[in-house]
């Protein structure tokens, strides 16, 4: 049998300031704000260091697939390849059996730098937490993925 539809927002008494998408994006804006800060020394953004972690942790890691995962246009990730590219962190790599796709690898230099950012990073996502017990931050995990779960779902009755 399938779930009911919850009724949490109404037209009515809607607004976007009280939608859990909102308050999503606003805590990725305020987070992507202080990892600019945190990572200024080492010399690369809040954005590109979510591409390097991403190319570093998945595997084959292709413009399309770092565009999806990471919810930006194909045209801005380019863009993004092509600076960490000329920074020398990442390379591309064409790939054998598709000449149209490209594979992404971190150079030795990208390399180094994707092993020293999850020290950043466990520091601001941690004091993100203060207050919540290790109960809580399973719970909200559990939350926001079942959340992604009916998203998809979702995405997949319109497609």
């Amino acid at each position: 049998m399938p779930l009911t539809e919850p009724q949490f927002y109404k037209p009515d008494s809607y607004t976007p300031h009280g939608s859990l998408v909102y308050l999503m994006l606003r805590n990725k804006s305020i987070y992507q704000r202080i990892a600019d800060i945190s990572l200024s020394d080492l010399g690369v953004t809040a954005a590109q260091m979510s591409v390097l972690m991403m190319v570093a942790h998945n595997e084959e890691p292709t413009i399309s697939s770092i565009s999806q995962l990471l919810g930006i246009h194909a045209a801005a990730t380019v863009r993004m390849i092509h600076k960490l590219e000329s920074m020398e962190l990442i390379k591309k790599i064409q790939s054998d059996s598709d000449k149209r796709v490209f594979h992404l690898s971190l150079t030795q230099s990208g390399s180094k730098l994707a092993k020293r950012i999850p020290e950043r990073l466990c520091g601001l996502l941690n004091r993100s937490l203060v207050g919540f017990t290790h109960a809580e931050f399973d719970q909200f995990k559990d939350f926001l993925l079942r959340i992604e779960k009916n998203n998809a779902l979702q995405l997949k009755d319109l497609s």
